[in-house]
């Protein structure tokens, strides 16, 4: 495998700091309008603030969440919403950014887009926007683009951002799939790494190590450097997914069945499970969570909760699983079938309710604290509050 760091081959220069086309739009003649058409469609779907959100018209046990307020944008929602700072940040198919209250839904702004299914990932102040190809940051309190970088291949849609660098990779580059280094507040590149011949995933750092997946292998990259500190090249199948890190141990996919755990500092295999996955796992208080597919398409579902040390098994429970995401002491997940959000004990994996929210998204939800965002796929984002966390009645 080998410590040497890639800088060649690529051309590497950041693109910006061009921001997409078209100048920014202000659009805040479209707050009443999104407001007015929310109102009327959480009236007719007949969610009553205090009511249990199923099936849509059918409240019931004043149990469940209360919805604060129903955002239509004008073309449809296809990313996951992302909140930070009391805003929460919605991309729209016609290419426009939308910035939100995050407690009354009100637009403060908007931007465009470079294109309609960008994904979002926001940290320290800048938001960024991953189209096919282009990463592009955007300072989201002057709301103007800082810079824009092009990757050699079809880019990842797994940002992260710590310590002054960001972190991207492609798919498909050229020898192969690539991570990139970026400088944070100029985008141009401080190294990059060379992942393979196919199938690179997403990075995630931890503890001034960055983890990403290429081809068969597991790799950890000094994250100031790209310096190889470790690997893992015998796994079963391309690695699915952006790692997922807890205490000691990351925590992989691969070949669409195979779940496994890592030593955080010398790649050690801790455990492994083999099972039908079909989304990536996430990690909380020293458990990790992963949907399961039992059916041949995609028809029944479990969801599984290890012990993030040992792979001991904690419960299994029958319900939709697609996005996973924890705040509040609740996990919330995104049924891929019908879009329903199920709000789970983590503990338990009991669910205490569920918030039916369209069939035409199964994107995560946004969560913080007892707030959910959640896109319906159509054109409307809902917010509501949660109930407190479990134990429910």
């Amino acid at each position: 495998m080998g410590g040497n760091v890639n800088v060649t081959g690529i051309d590497h220069r950041p693109t910006g700091p061009p921001a997409p086309p078209g100048p920014t739009r202000h659009r805040h003649t479209g707050t009443l309008a999104g407001a007015m058409a929310g109102a009327v469609i959480a009236l007719l779907l007949g969610y009553l603030p205090g009511a249990r959100l199923g099936l849509p018209g059918q409240p019931s046990e004043p149990t469940g969440p209360q919805l604060r307020w129903a955002f239509t944008a004008t073309d449809e929602t296809y990313a996951a919403p992302v909140v930070a700072g009391g805003t929460v940040y919605l991309g729209s198919a016609d290419g426009t950014l939308y910035a939100l209250d995050a407690a009354t839904g009100t637009v403060r702004w908007t931007h465009p887009v470079p294109e309609p299914e960008t994904t979002l990932t926001i940290a320290d102040g800048v938001l960024y926007l991953a189209g096919s190809e282009l990463l592009y940051a955007l300072d989201v309190a002057t709301q103007r683009i800082r810079w824009s970088f092009r990757v050699g291949g079809s880019l990842r849609s797994t940002v992260s951002a710590t310590g002054g660098l960001v972190y991207v990779a492609d798919q498909h580059g050229s020898p192969g799939p690539n991570l990139y280094a970026l400088d944070q507040a100029t985008g141009r590149l401080r190294w990059s790494r060379n992942l393979g011949r196919l199938h690179g995933t997403g990075p995630t750092v931890a503890h001034g190590v960055v983890y990403v997946g290429g081809d068969h292998t597991l790799y950890a990259l000094d994250a100031g450097t790209g310096v190889l500190r470790w690997s893992y090249p015998d796994l079963p199948g391309p690695v699915g997914a952006a790692p997922v890190v807890s205490d000691h141990a990351v925590h992989i996919t691969a070949a669409g069945s195979y779940l496994g755990a890592f030593d955080l500092w010398d790649g050690r295999k801790l455990w492994s499970h083999e099972s039908d996955l079909v989304a990536t796992p996430v990690v909380r208080d020293g458990t990790v969570y992963v949907p399961l597919d039992t059916g041949c398409c995609f028809d029944r579902w479990r969801t599984n909760a290890y012990r993030a040390s040992t792979g001991e098994l904690l419960w299994s429970a029958e319900f939709h699983a697609s996005g996973l995401v924890t705040a509040g002491g609740v996990l919330y997940s995104r049924a891929a079938g019908d879009g329903t959000v199920y709000a789970v004990d983590p503990a338990t994996g009991a669910v205490g309710w569920r918030f039916a929210a369209g069939d035409r998204n199964s994107a995560a939800p946004a969560a913080t604290g007892d707030s959910v965002y959640v896109a319906d796929g159509e054109r409307t984002l809902y917010a509501f509050r949660a109930p407190p966390p479990p134990p429910w009645r």
